[in-house]
């Protein structure tokens, strides 16, 4: 039998941490959370899970992004932003916007990317933990994170057009 309880006290506050990461949102963070325990709870009446910890930080990292996705489409995204150093309003509204626009652009992402992304980047996953995780090759896992930040380079305008070479 499976101690529900104590899966959720070890393993919730990583799952938690991870999607407000992504989000930066209390509420829709506590949403997210909610929803990848369901779904993992679910996943288990179907079969044994081996790693509890890796199949929640994956189900937070995906519900968190398809709620980033979902807001998406409005003008604002709202986040709980840690305060900056300075408490004078122009570093703080700065830094809210890059986080939008990083949230933006991850939320624009291929599903793999975004996944990958997410779950180096927020939830600290080395290239071999996401490859755990999410039962793919390290190798695949490297491609995806190259693609998802030469992607979010173009979406945020900090890549520019390289010269093309000419032919021989």
């Amino acid at each position: 039998m499976t101690d529900w309880e104590a899966i959720v006290r070890r393993h919730g506050p990583m799952a938690f941490d991870t999607a407000a990461r992504i989000l930066g949102h209390a509420a829709d963070t506590e949403d997210a959370v909610q929803e990848a325990l369901l779904d993992a709870f679910r996943l288990h009446r179907r079969k044994p899970v081996a790693n509890w910890g890796g199949l929640l930080r994956h189900l937070a990292t995906c519900r968190a992004l398809d709620k980033l996705r979902r807001r998406r489409a409005e003008a604002r995204i709202e986040g709980d932003l840690p305060s900056p150093v300075s408490s004078q309003p122009e570093p703080i509204a700065i830094q809210r916007e890059l986080a939008n626009r990083l949230r933006r652009s991850i939320s624009r992402l291929p599903d793999r990317e975004a996944v990958v992304f997410a779950l180096r980047f927020f939830g600290e996953l080395s290239n071999a933990e996401i490859a755990e995780t999410l039962g793919i090759s390290v190798n695949a896992t490297a491609v995806a994170l190259h693609k998802a930040r030469s992607r979010l380079a173009r979406l945020l305008g900090y890549e520019t057009e390289r010269p093309r070479r000419a032919g021989p």
